[in-house]
């Protein structure tokens, strides 16, 4: 039972390592076919879409960190056209009292 186990057990490394070298030769421009998701272990599979999830993830607030970014600057441009207006605004009041 032992031999079995370690006969599936050095299967399935190989099996990974296969796939990872297949993808290794993929995301290096390689014409190497990557392997079919059909055809990989249930656990390979739930492995690479929690790594996925993780990368959309970070995606995600890398996007949410340049909105907030974005938003403080637009804040800050409204806020500077509100002094501006102001100033505007006084410098109009006095030129109308000059006037009168």
């Amino acid at each position: 039972m032992d031999s079995d186990l370690e006969e599936r057990l050095c299967a399935a490394f190989q099996d990974k390592l296969r796939f990872f070298h297949a993808e290794l030769h993929a995301t290096r421009g390689s014409t190497e076919p990557a392997r079919d998701a059909a055809t990989l272990p249930a656990s390979t599979g739930v492995l690479l879409k929690r790594r996925e999830v993780a990368e959309v993830e970070q995606e995600l607030q890398s996007q949410r960190k340049e909105f907030r970014q974005r938003m403080k600057r637009l804040a800050q441009r409204r806020e500077q056209l509100a002094q501006k207006e102001e100033q505007h605004r006084d410098v109009v009041l006095k030129f109308d009292a000059f006037l009168k």
